[in-house]
């Protein structure tokens, strides 16, 4: 066949294949290569906000939002209309794929599974600001998942029509960028203070490099042993005005470890302030953010009052006597125990300055993590609060009633403290800290203990 035969069906056939392509690229789901595996190329789709809606409740789907848990939780990141998540949607952050931990892969298969992602759905995947998701994606492909989608959650948050959640007090754990932004528009002339929290006065981590402006805050400088319970209210408005605070001051505190600025945090809204904030995930936050720190000391600046009188808030913390009344009627109260099973069960004390090992009886448990230094059943992978979706079906997979009021303890105050934040945090009401805790029940042998798993 000479070439002149030929050449028509040439043109015909290239003419297919463009009006083809054309037809392929008009589609409203779009197919883009983002990763391999053992050299097999996997497409991942992007959806429109309509194909979304349409999966929404469909068993065999999985919404995963892969942004910050700041914007999981509440926060307009990004440049979003509306803060918050897709209602229904779990949480996979991008961010916890750089976080450097021990068996991080292990963890992290762990943590698909507990959220119901898993190879067999078909998974999609959202951010707000095109990096997220396809970083997500790519993580999910090598570990051999193939149907992922993608789409961006910024139509979405601009229809009012389209269902989003956000837990009621999101406002009270702020990103790194909120404190940015505070320090460079220095509160529009309205007092603030930033802090960061530790135990010990040489405070070696905030020497090594803090938030711009922060000063450090002692936590004995709130507590005193032998109990570790928070000191007298006199003496709380003493350490208030040293540290420059009232009642009208918004007070950001964070920590290198963040246990500490929560139990801060907590006695603070106990005595009054109004505007109390913790950097969600501590000081790592800030430095995973690229923002800048200093390593000069900044010396704490006093006021003359404190504005109300201590405690303006005095259900925010109970005492003994009070942690008695609720073990009384359970019908009403709970008392809530934030410790590691162990410590729960009487196996270990959880401290080497405390003897006895145990519980209130009648207490129940409420988790916590793997020893009394850790938290990990409330903290998401980069140190940052869990998805308070989870931490609610958690406490209601144990039986324990949301609607009771809850009081929750641990050995001294800092985990329950923390806790007690993000059951605020989540918009649980009748809620306090037992602030004794296990140290102070322990040391009166006619208060009643109970050992073992409870029947």
């Amino acid at each position: 066949m000479s070439f002149k035969k030929v050449w028509p069906f040439v043109i015909l056939l290239i003419s297919s294949f463009l009006v083809l392509g054309a037809c392929s690229n008009s589609k409203e789901t779009n197919k883009t290569a983002k990763a391999t595996k053992k050299g097999t190329t996997v497409e991942v789709q992007d959806m429109s906000t309509k194909e979304v809606k349409e999966k929404m409740g469909n068993e065999d789907w999985v919404i995963v939002d892969t942004r910050s848990n700041d914007a999981f939780n509440g926060w307009a990141l990004d440049g979003v209309k509306r803060g918050g998540h897709v209602k229904g949607a779990v949480d996979f952050s991008a961010n916890w794929l750089k976080v450097e931990k021990k068996n991080k892969e292990k963890l992290l298969k762990e943590l698909l599974k507990n959220k119901g992602i898993t190879s067999s759905k078909n998974v999609i995947l959202y951010d707000a600001n095109g990096k997220d998701a396809s970083e997500v994606a790519e993580y999910l492909n090598k570990e051999g998942f193939q149907n992922l989608f993608t789409f961006n959650v910024k139509e979405w948050a601009a229809d009012e029509s389209l269902p989003m959640e956000k837990f009621a007090n999101y406002q009270m754990v702020v990103p790194a960028s909120w404190i940015k932004d505070l320090n460079s528009n220095k509160n529009e002339g309205k007092p603030y203070k930033i802090f960061e929290v530790s135990w010990g006065d040489e405070a070696k981590d905030y020497k090594a490099g803090h938030i711009p402006g922060a000063v450090h805050i002692n936590t004995d400088e709130v507590e005193e042993g032998p109990v570790w319970n928070r000191l007298k209210d006199k003496e709380l408005e003493k350490f208030s005005l040293k540290n420059g605070i009232t009642t009208d001051t918004t007070v950001v505190l964070y920590g290198s470890d963040p246990m500490p600025a929560y139990r801060v945090a907590v006695i603070l809204k106990y005595m009054g302030v109004k505007d109390v904030r913790v950097l969600n995930g501590g000081y790592a936050a800030w430095t995973a953010a690229g923002y800048e720190s200093e390593t000069k000391v900044n010396a704490k600046k006093s006021v003359a009052s404190f504005g109300t009188t201590v405690p303006a808030n005095p259900n925010y913390i109970i005492d003994l006597p009070e942690a008695k009344q609720i073990l009384a009627d359970k019908n009403k109260g709970t008392l809530v125990d934030i410790r590691s099973w162990d410590e729960f069960i009487g196996k270990t004390s959880g401290y080497d300055y405390i003897k006895p090992k145990g519980r209130p009886a009648g207490s129940v448990w409420g988790h916590a993590g793997s020893d009394s230094s850790n938290l990990e059943d409330f903290r998401s992978f980069d140190n940052t609060m869990r998805n308070g979706n989870e931490i609610v079906a958690m406490w209601k997979k144990d039986g324990i009633n949301l609607d009771n009021k809850l009081a929750f303890y641990c050995g001294t105050g800092w985990r329950a403290a923390e806790v007690l934040f993000y059951a605020d945090v989540i918009g649980l009401k009748d809620i306090t800290l037992y602030d004794g805790g296990w140290n102070e029940w322990s040391m009166d042998p006619s208060n009643p203990i109970e050992t073992g798993e409870p029947k």
